[in-house]
């Protein structure tokens, strides 16, 4: 609405226009300023209705800004809480009395890469028999795997075929009596004839493997490692690092279950 002097200067101005206006004109104008009142007031009244929204959407505001501190303080609180809370819940188990720790125990780290174990171009594996450490070399392209034998014997014993023979451990001979699994024919370049060689099962531990594992026993003498582990062994299990050498950490005897 129109205030006091508002209403007053309106006043003289239809005073002063009266008297150069016709009557129609002069409605004219008090429609056109009839309308501009009526905008006026819709003007003030969206203009009333808006502040009254910001003001609901500022208190709405605080009340959640302050709602979500406190709940930031509860999660403080609780945090600094979870340390004791643990150690009272983890609390370490009552020593028999005589009992003592092995403090002497060791942690064996295992490399691998996703599933698989990671070796490198040559690694100490034990096998069994003899229960000993031995020097191997990983070769992919060998489809079996080979062990350096001497003075092998074969013979027959509760009527399967078993051989005996001789390896070599720590500049000392020792000797094995295995049961023969199959026989394989090994062709080489300065041997295009093939050589008939016994085919043994040794179980093998390296990183976390635990397993049987066929060996093809030949004269390897003359070759730089007496042990080579192929692909029999090697697929789907480990992963070959050619420019590493003994990755996995040596297995020991004491260390089994």
């Amino acid at each position: 609405m129109l205030s006091a002097r508002g209403l007053m200067l309106f006043g003289l101005l239809l005073s002063c226009l009266s008297g150069c206006m016709t009557p129609r004109e002069g409605n004219l104008v008090l429609e056109r300023m009839d309308s501009l009142q009526s905008s006026l007031d819709r003007l003030q009244t969206q203009l009333a209705q808006t502040q009254a929204a910001a003001q609901a959407q500022e208190s709405e505001t605080s009340v959640n800004v302050g709602t979500l501190n406190a709940r930031v303080l509860q999660l403080q609180t609780e945090m600094e809480a979870l340390p004791s809370e643990v150690s009272a819940l983890c609390q370490a188990p009552a020593i028999p009395a005589g009992k003592q720790c092995d403090d002497k125990q060791t942690v064996r780290t295992v490399v691998v890469s996703g599933d698989k174990l990671v070796l490198g171009e040559v690694e100490r594996i034990w096998i069994d028999p003899p229960q000993a450490v031995l020097q191997a070399r990983m070769d992919t392209g060998a489809s079996s795997s080979s062990l350096h034998s001497e003075n092998l014997v074969e013979f027959e014993r509760d009527g399967e075929d078993w051989v005996r023979f001789d390896i070599k451990l720590d500049e000392k001979m020792v000797t094995l009596e295995r049961e023969i699994l199959r026989y394989v024919r090994v062709y080489q370049q300065a041997d295009p004839e093939g050589s008939r060689r016994p085919v043994v099962k040794l179980r093998v531990r390296l990183g976390n493997l635990n397993q049987e594992v066929e060996f093809t026993l030949a004269d390897r003498s003359h070759l730089d490692f007496e042990l080579i582990l192929g692909r029999n062994f090697l697929t789907d299990v480990a992963l070959v690092d050619v420019s590493k050498k003994n990755i996995q950490p040596v297995f020991k005897a004491q260390e089994q279950n």
